[in-house]
């Protein structure tokens, strides 16, 4: 899988939708992943062999979230001050301001992924998606503080954990209950897919990162594991850094699993652009570890920069 994400790039018109289908072919890519496919980019992706996977989201619908507040992901009390502090008393780029790679508490409601009602609303965007598109890509599954959720459901399932291993420490029972929330989401979803569509593409981007395991993306039930390698916002990793997360990831991939790919974020607001030679090395070492797979997010930069657009382009049919 070639793939590339994108929500920036204009889509209002069908002549748009057609259009970003065809700049994803031109540089190469088998694979566009969207917010909202229409049947205009699925036709156009059918005729120049581009599939068109639609994203699917973790967050709840303002419906869904007043019907169903228990379904909420909840957080520590001091947490939910850290986030409301990070949102009211901080600039807009915060995080490109602090060197952060991601927010202490991510803002915005989540899903709990324990409760029947939004393993269910997940499942009904699965179906709608797959009503247009090849396939579906899992973003923001995760947990909003990154390690876990303290929602009555949750706290009551670690209960009847500690009361049953009475020799295990709370870090510990958190951490276990919580990857295996993510990974049995992860093969109720897959399933759903298959079973609506057997030759859709499941994928992902492993997002936000996970704690204590930020490798735990290969026990996921995928098709494809994106996985970061090299993010957005400076300062940029070093190149020594990319080239670890590729090997690492690709060391621990268990194909019976999913297959990893290696992600690349690259955004295109001049004090984020990369320069051609260094988005050159990036896919070279990808390329190293992975062969015909990797993703690009997004097309607004080799769209904006014709020098990227020519790197992307070699890098895709070397």
């Amino acid at each position: 899988m070639k793939a590339a994400w994108d929500w920036h790039l204009p889509v209002e018109t069908e002549t748009q939708q057609r259009e970003i289908v065809e700049f994803a072919s031109d540089l190469g890519f088998d694979t566009l992943i969207v917010r909202d496919p229409t049947e205009a980019m699925a036709r156009r992706g059918a005729a120049l062999g581009v599939r068109i996977v639609a994203i699917v989201y973790a967050r709840p619908s303002d419906a869904f979230a007043a019907a169903h507040p228990d379904c909420l992901q909840r957080l520590l009390p001091a947490e939910d001050e850290i986030a409301r502090a990070g949102f009211e008393g901080t600039p807009a780029n915060f995080q490109l301001l602090s060197h952060r790679w991601f927010s202490i508490v991510q803002d915005g409601a989540t899903l709990c992924f324990e409760h029947e009602a939004s393993r269910s609303f997940l499942k009904d965007r699965v179906s709608r998606a797959l009503e247009i598109a090849d396939g579906v890509s899992f973003d923001g599954f995760g947990f909003r503080n990154h390690y876990g959720c303290f929602c009555d459901r949750c706290a009551a399932l670690r209960k009847s954990m500690a009361a049953a291993q009475p020799e295990a420490h709370e870090p510990e029972l958190l951490a276990r209950m919580s990857e295996s929330s993510l990974v049995t989401l992860s093969d109720a979803l897959y399933e759903h897919a298959k079973a609506i569509k057997p030759d859709a593409v499941v994928t992902n981007h492993v997002w936000p990162p996970f704690y204590p395991d930020e490798y735990y993306g290969n026990r996921l039930r995928l098709d494809f594991c994106t996985q970061t390698i090299s993010w957005f916002y400076p300062p940029h990793w070093s190149l020594e850094r990319v080239e670890f997360e590729t090997a690492e990831m690709k060391r621990l991939e268990d194909p019976k699993r999913n297959t990893f790919v290696p992600f690349i974020g690259l955004y295109s607001d001049p004090y984020l652009v990369r320069t051609p030679d260094r988005v050159r090395a990036e896919f070279e070492i990808a390329g190293r570890y992975v062969k015909d797979h990797v993703v690009l997010c997004s097309l607004e930069t080799p769209h904006q920069y014709p020098e990227i657009a020519d790197v992307v382009k070699n890098a895709l049919r070397t």
